[in-house]
């Protein structure tokens, strides 16, 4: 027998292997190809069912009656399914968004956007693993939420892989897909959320909205989230920092935060303390507002810190007398929150007796009030520790527009640069927009918080004075019978409301005096 010309007797001794080959009759291959491919096709189409069971499931449950009672039955339940829907939509829209309009419209982004660009996308940035048997791998998009700001994947890591791995090529990726932002947020062990932001709705002012007559004082609505949503802020038992270069916004953050604590100022159950070393250029128009305050004297500003701490140590004790824990604000009780603006004048630029009074009493408001209802905002330009040494007793700290590329990690703690808050990068044409870190989250949070005027601040003033300031008079600044209109300042953008339909929680606060909040 000759194989390739040489006789198998000669190959015998050489080592070599040979192998016989045994041809298939057609009329079997076909079967075996076309039952490969549709238990393929057959296990894809069970992997999407359970993805994506809500549709799914109508959609099997409509055969079974049109298989079981007919067309017509099927179409009656249908239609009565809509009805349900339509209901669902209209009673409760924030369910129905989450629930059903954010899954389709993932679906439908998915399909049209993502899916036929995945592979050379990962290929491209490098998150693929190739074997030695020439398989390639590619981490698995299990999941996809969708809105009309940002599309939110559900990513299944390869074996090995770290979210830091996927968040160092989000800039590749955010190329790839044309996407105006691209973050990426641990999700679990293994697992990621990849986000693109398709717009931007932060590059329009925010304007306020209407506190609420009873506000939550562990979500206050100040300003708005780059993914279109409510951003709430908690003042009882956080402290407040925030950072940002003159003309970043600070006024933004510290009006948006007395805006919506205004309803509860009025009815005793918030009290508030200012202190403005500006002489009271940024506080003095809301003065009726504050239960004690400070912006001339350094003695006085020194005195006021001073008396809260002897404030909170008397409430501290009867508190322990009657056995009290969890603290709730009350009027007997109030919450008490400390707003100081520019707080680098009082810790490094004041006499040296005045910094060691207002640094005494700082750390003292900062490490003990938290327990007994004593919150502390603060504001200041210049993050570095020989301004603020005690930053570090901030729980929640605002990082607006910053003048260098080192002050990003010093307010919001190590990495957060690496994880995509660029704080020196905004531009100074876009006042209030800024990132936010609390305590024990890991991601930044972009935000831009709500623009007040003049005169809304003296409007708000008038409307929700403190119950000491029950007489205050501040003097108008405009005819009294005209309506209260955010004045836009010229920012070189669109200057126009948020333009974000149903979904924006902002709208414009338009009213006259004395008519209902």
């Amino acid at each position: 027998m000759l194989v390739n010309g040489t006789r198998v007797e000669d190959l015998a001794g050489t080592g070599l292997t040979t192998k016989q080959r045994y041809v298939i009759p057609l009329w079997v291959t076909i079967p075996l190809f076309l039952l490969k491919h549709a238990s393929r096709a057959a296990g894809w189409l069970i992997r999407q069912a359970r993805v994506y069971w809500g549709l799914s499931v109508p959609a099997l449950v409509l055969l079974m009656i049109w298989a079981r009672f007919g067309r017509l039955a099927a179409i009656t339940a249908l239609t009565w399914w809509l009805l349900l829907g339509l209901v669902w939509a209209y009673r409760w829209p924030a369910s129905f968004n989450t629930s059903v309009m954010q899954p389709c419209r993932g679906v439908w982004r998915w399909w049209t956007t993502y899916r036929r660009r995945w592979h050379p996308a990962m290929d491209g940035t490098g998150l693929t693993r190739t074997t030695p048997d020439r398989e390639v791998y590619v981490p698995a998009v299990t999941r996809v939420r969708s809105t009309r700001v940002v599309d939110t994947l559900h990513v299944r890591l390869l074996h090995g892989q770290t979210p830091a791995d996927v968040a160092a090529r989000a800039e590749g990726l955010r190329h790839v897909y044309g996407a105006h932002r691209c973050s990426v947020i641990e999700d679990g062990p293994g697992r990621v959320r990849v986000l693109f932001y398709s717009k931007d709705p932060l590059r329009r002012l925010v304007v306020p909205q209407v506190p609420a007559a009873a506000p939550v004082l562990n979500g206050l609505p100040v300003a708005l989230v780059e993914d279109g949503e409510l951003f709430l802020l908690c003042v009882k038992g956080r402290h407040v920092l925030i950072a940002g270069a003159s003309g970043a916004g600070k006024g933004s953050v510290i009006w948006s935060t007395v805006l919506a604590l205004a309803p509860a100022v009025a009815a005793g159950t918030v009290r508030l303390r200012g202190v403005d070393p500006k002489g009271g250029m940024e506080l003095y128009p809301g003065r009726a507002l504050f239960a004690e305050y400070a912006d001339e004297d350094l003695g006085d500003m020194v005195a006021l810190l001073e008396r809260a701490v002897a404030d909170m140590n008397n409430r501290k004790r009867r508190l322990k007398a009657a056995g009290v824990r969890v603290f709730t604000p009350s009027v007997e009780d109030p919450l008490e929150v400390i707003l100081v603006d520019e707080l680098a004048f009082l810790t490094a630029y004041a006499p040296k007796d005045v910094k060691l009074k207002v640094a005494a009493a700082l750390q003292v408001l900062l490490s003990q009030g938290r327990a007994v209802g004593f919150t502390v905002i603060a504001a200041l330009q210049d993050p570095r520790k020989e301004v603020l040494p005690f930053r570090d007793l901030f729980t929640y700290r605002i990082a607006l527009r910053l003048a260098e590329d080192s002050h990003v990690d010093m307010v919001l703690g190590d990495g957060a640069l690496d994880r995509g808050a660029a704080c020196h990068l905004i531009p100074a044409s876009l006042p209030g927009i800024g990132y936010v870190h609390v305590e024990g989250a890991h991601e930044p949070v972009r935000v831009r918080f709500a623009y007040l005027s003049d005169d809304d601040i003296v409007d708000m003033a008038s409307q929700w004075p403190a119950p000491e300031n029950r007489d205050w008079a501040p003097t108008p600044t405009r005819d009294a019978d005209a309506p209260v209109r955010v004045e836009l300042p010229d920012t070189g953008e669109d200057a126009g409301p948020l333009g974000l339909g149903e979904s924006c929680p902002f709208r414009f606060w338009t009213r006259r005096e004395g008519d209902d909040a």
